[in-house]
């Protein structure tokens, strides 16, 4: 494939200061604001409510924030000579001048002799969609809500107007026994007219409540499942060394891969939060990036020196450790890889004597790391979420509609520039990648560990169609002649039939095996025909498929940017000869 290798080879390197390596913070090819505008997460330490008992010493637990600054805190109200309840506040702003949102720890002055003080509000959990959609002129059908504590919940959907398209709220309240209020909870409604034309703020509606924010929620979920103390990770931890190990780690490895199909669903929307510093809570939650022929991941020996920092060092902490090796992606090397030997060279002098404790610590070790990671992505899994439920409005603002409009779609060229080159025809030495020496690259493929590349490429083109079905059709068939959107989701729909045909053909190979079987200039040859006509069968199925994916993103170039009347996003363009 060597008459396609005419662009500068590419360097692959994983940072880590002392064990060679890149770092964790280059830039995004995805929009992004121009400044650091994320304020600081403050989180406390110890109790919240905190107890402590008449006439006795207030002990302060501290907090601190996910990127290290210093935390105010003011106590100065607390007296434990009266009994009664009390609030300690916790402040911090970060160097760009962000300022976090105050915390407040409740503290309980009680009596020991006497009744204790209920002062824990219930939580409320809403039943049904959050948004929901309700069509013009039907009946609003109050989905309900409960509190873990089986308190009422009050419901004010007054403000619902169904004979209007429009946004409205539904505001849930309640209050236990001992007048505790629980925090209020909102639902979105939406009225609409499925009937009505689309149009660019409708279009942006439903791709935001219907997709976006709900592919936020199901990550979230998940994330917080698989950290949980009754979760697959820790329940593989307890099963180690016994006879459950080996069922115990299938379960975290199923586990981990229905993460990651939620992961990949959002790759296709790194918009508004999650692309914010330089994608700085994406890269938290799933490290993968390409940026001028250049791609970031996990670093397997700053993730082993992480797993003797995280069970030698009493203050160690995955907030502050770089993003290749945190994340789903250090999550996969220490749940896949079998090799427990270090992958560092001999000078790193942290990992000089891993290599001499028995197997079974050096899997404890390693899984009391993958506790904390998995503990992380699911903090940060859920802040997009709640920081994407905060941005909607705004987002949607219709006097912003036509710059948010083309950072939704230029965020759809996650699929030309990661699901086509990176993931896929850069390994197979179609597209720029591999060095000049090499047919083909697997070493760069996106899921080495697991094998769920093939997966990741389907589920990024099964986002796609879905995200341009939701009326992006529409709009381009406006000004298309024909009805091109039709063509256009038939040529998405063929890359994920093959994804399929893929999958089920026999004998099962990994993304990375197919690959590394091109081996010849012969193998070369007939990769590259079998990428020109892709819809003839051939002995190198994956090169047919990286055929269709190009189909589907040389449209996207040309006929999507002209029909919706976009710009295409700087870096994209320039392979549809």
């Amino acid at each position: 494939m060597k008459r396609f290798q005419f662009f500068l080879p590419l360097i692959m390197t994983f940072a880590l200061v002392a064990c060679g390596g890149g770092g964790g913070s280059s830039s995004s090819p995805m929009p992004v604001p121009p400044s650091d505008t994320t304020a600081p997460v403050i989180t406390l330490n110890g109790d919240n409510p905190q107890s402590v008992d008449l006439n006795a010493a207030y002990v302060e637990a501290g907090a601190s924030t996910d990127t290290g600054e210093s935390v105010s805190i003011d106590a100065g109200t607390v007296d434990t000579a009266s009994v009664g309840s009390y609030s300690v506040t916790y402040n911090a702003t970060d160097a760009a001048g962000n300022v976090a949102t105050e915390v407040i720890r409740t503290v309980n002055v009680i009596d020991p002799n006497s009744e204790p003080i209920d002062s824990t509000p219930p939580l409320i959990t809403l039943n049904g969609n959050n948004p929901q959609a309700v069509e013009l002129n039907d009946s609003y059908s109050e989905a309900g809500a409960t509190t873990d504590t089986g308190e009422s919940v009050n419901i004010d959907s007054s403000s619902v107007d169904v004979s209007e398209v429009g946004t409205y709220e539904v505001i849930y309240t309640a209050i236990d026994t001992a007048g505790n209020s629980a925090q209020p909870v909102v639902r979105i409604v939406n009225v609409v007219d499925s009937t009505a034309s689309a149009t660019k703020v409708s279009v942006l509606t439903e791709i935001v409540d219907e997709i976006v924010i709900p592919n936020y929620k199901d990550l979230s979920d998940k994330a917080i499942s698989f950290a949980a103390n009754d979760g697959p990770i820790a329940g593989y931890c307890r099963a180690l060394d016994t006879d459950e190990e080996l069922s115990a780690l299938k379960a975290a490895q199923d586990d981990w891969k229905s993460v990651m199909q939620s992961v990949q669903k959002t790759e296709m929307h790194i918009i508004g939060p999650a692309a914010r510093n330089s994608n700085s809570l994406r890269n938290r939650v799933y490290f993968y990036q390409e940026q001028d022929n250049l791609i970031e991941t996990v670093s397997t020996c700053a993730t082993d020196v992480a797993v003797v920092n995280a069970n030698s060092q009493s203050d160690f902490q995955v907030s502050v450790t770089a993003y290749n090796q945190r994340s789903m992606s250090a999550l996969e090397y220490l749940l896949f890889s079998a090799e427990l030997d270090h992958t560092c060279s001999n000078n790193v002098s942290t990992v000089s004597d891993w290599n001499l404790i028995s197997a079974e610590e050096r899997k404890v070790q390693r899984c009391a790391l993958s506790q904390l990671i998995a503990q992380d992505v699911a903090v940060n899994a859920t802040q997009i979420h709640a920081d994407w439920s905060e941005y909607r409005d705004s987002f949607l603002n219709p006097d912003e509609i036509g710059t948010t409009f083309e950072l939704m779609t230029d965020g759809l060229f996650y699929f030309e520039k990661y699901t086509k080159s990176a993931k896929l025809n850069g390994p197979l030495g179609i597209d720029a990648l591999c060095p000049a020496d090499q047919l083909t690259c697997p070493e760069f493929i996106e899921s080495p560990y697991s094998e769920t590349s093939l997966e990741n490429i389907k589920v990024n083109a099964e986002q796609l169609i879905a995200i341009f079905a939701s009326g992006l059709d529409e709009l381009a068939d406006e000004t298309a002649s024909g009805s091109w959107s039709d063509s256009f989701k038939a040529l998405i729909t063929d890359v994920i039939n093959m994804t399929y045909v893929i999958q089920a053909s026999e004998p099962r190979e990994s993304l990375k095996n197919r690959v590394a079987n091109i081996t010849s200039d012969n193998d070369s040859a007939a990769c590259e025909s079998a990428f020109g006509s892709p819809t003839t069968e051939s002995e190198f199925a994956i090169c047919n498929l990286g055929g269709l994916v190009k189909r589907v993103t040389d449209d996207l170039k040309i006929e999507f940017v002209t029909y919706l009347g976009v710009d295409l996003p700087e870096g994209s363009g320039g392979d549809t000869d």
